[in-house]
């Protein structure tokens, strides 16, 4: 065999070896549960399962497939439309749901965004330490929080707080926060070694509305608010009116 012979046989060996690796998920069996360290989990489309937990692997729930508790420690998360599950809990990973995904607790990871499509109801809290929040339609009944990221809050309803340290808050497309939004004074000690992060941003989009306190423990805090969007009371940064397009 020649050299470049060779080398399209080793390459095409491992593209196959790399395909199958993509499809060497575990599926989880109708009605049970499955705890996994170093493997993928699939749950199949329109199937029942219980809880779904895995420490170094990926977690696929497919369409309109429901389950308990679903968690992984280092991979990704992903749910196809009209999933129903009891929570959803990552560590370093992203999450990502398809529409009309019905939670009924909380959704969290730590190092990872979270995006959230149009139809979703959850019924705890949304959150992240190091990640960005996308909600599109979603409805959450608690809180909405990140430390280190952008929420991008779009035709959503939050029934509780929004909050936020480092990064940006676009509340748009009419949404509603029924609590508080929230800008918490970072804990860092100083010691930057010459980086100073950019202020942290809220944008009360059009047709939006804050129903609780707009409340900033950070003096840097710019506060962008459209001229038909509502709020209530303001501490701790001064409000800026604007129209048409929304604020860099």
């Amino acid at each position: 065999m020649n050299e470049r012979t060779f080398a399209a046989a080793l390459i095409a060996a491992l593209a196959g070896s790399l395909s199958s690796a993509t499809w060497a998920a575990t599926v989880v069996a109708p009605g049970e549960s499955k705890d996994s360290v170093n493997k993928s989990l699939l749950v199949q489309a329109g199937t029942t399962v219980r809880d779904v937990e895995t420490v170094n692997g990926s977690i696929d729930i497919e369409d309109r497939a429901s389950a308990g508790e679903v968690e992984t420690v280092n991979g990704s998360i992903d749910l196809g439309d009209g999933v129903s599950v009891l929570s959803i809990e990552a560590v370093n990973g992203n999450i990502d749901a398809g529409r009309e995904a019905q939670v009924r607790d909380s959704v969290e990871t730590v190092n990872g965004s979270i995006e959230l499509k149009s139809g979703s109801a959850i019924n705890g809290s949304v959150s992240t330490v190091n990640g960005s929040i996308d909600l599109q339609q979603t409805t959450v009944a608690k809180n909405v929080e990140t430390v280190n990221g952008v929420l991008d809050l779009r035709a959503t309803r939050i029934g509780g707080n929004v909050e936020l340290v480092n990064g940006r808050v676009e509340l748009v497309d009419a949404s509603t926060v029924n609590g508080d939004v929230i800008v918490i004074k970072s804990k860092n000690s100083g010691w930057n070694w010459g980086y100073r992060p950019k202020p942290p941003v809220v944008v009360i989009g059009e047709g939006s509305e804050v129903r609780g306190k707009i409340r900033s423990e950070n003096p840097e805090t710019r506060l962008f608010v459209h001229e038909s969007a509502r709020i209530g009371e303001v501490e701790g940064v001064a409000a800026v009116r604007y129209t048409g397009s929304i604020p860099e």
